[in-house]
């Protein structure tokens, strides 16, 4: 899962000098060009690599679960697969030790997982703490979060809510405003406020014992 959080530390690296081009342009080269699409772009990648992150480590989780490294949790055995995955599995597992596989059986279930959530956004909190279920049997799983953050839980969710939202606004309605039909304002504090908020989430620097399912930040053990 390291993996995950890694490239996710990628993607927000390449969030921020996004956010240094901004300033340069705007206040070394002090162009006059509307450059406020850059910061748009920032908040709607800032989304993007949290949204990735859930879907790699829930795909993770699951690839640990399924080969029996992870506790499973009752979302993960209740995970339907095809009946073609299911032959394809059988069949590997029938041939074990009469040839060298070069397909495994996770190959098969993995990408019976891409299939099933390529289309599911992990963004809204309420969508990932069910994407989580997949491999952490917590109930109360942004109090736990919230409590690693030292924060209340609400106003987390609240925020990131809000920054979800405002990336719909700028997706979906070209961040025009449905009431002026202008364009939405949008600021550089407002975008390193949402880029730290998505940051803020993971903390690959602790990691939990095996099994322990998810630590506090969403910070899944390798």
């Amino acid at each position: 899962m390291q993996k995950a959080i890694n490239q996710f530390n990628g993607n927000i690296n390449a969030i921020n000098e996004m956010g240094s081009l901004y300033h340069h342009l705007t206040n070394v080269l002090k162009l006059p060009n509307d450059l406020s699409d850059i910061l748009r772009s920032q908040i709607v990648y800032s989304v993007s690599a949290l949204d990735k992150l859930i879907h790699e480590l829930v795909k993770c989780g699951m690839l640990q679960a399924f080969k029996g490294q992870r506790t499973k949790t009752k979302k993960f055995n209740d995970f339907a697969i095809s009946l073609e995955t299911y032959h394809n599995i059988q069949s590997i597992n029938h041939a074990a030790g009469d040839i060298l596989q070069l397909v495994t059986p996770e190959f098969y279930f993995e990408q019976e997982i891409i299939l099933k959530h390529k289309h599911l956004a992990f963004q809204d909190p309420e969508k990932i703490a069910d994407a989580l279920s997949f491999i952490w049997d917590e109930t109360q799983k942004w109090k736990k979060i919230a409590c690693a953050l030292n924060e209340p839980e609400d106003p987390i969710k609240k925020r990131l809510k809000i920054i979800v939202s405002r990336r719909n606004q700028i997706v979906h309605e070209a961040d025009i405003s449905l009431q002026s039909n202008l364009r939405n304002h949008i600021g550089h504090v407002e975008v390193i406020e949402s880029i730290g908020q998505n940051n803020d989430l993971i903390s690959p620097g602790v990691k939990p014992r095996r099994h322990s399912g998810i630590n506090s930040k969403l910070s899944l053990n390798t």
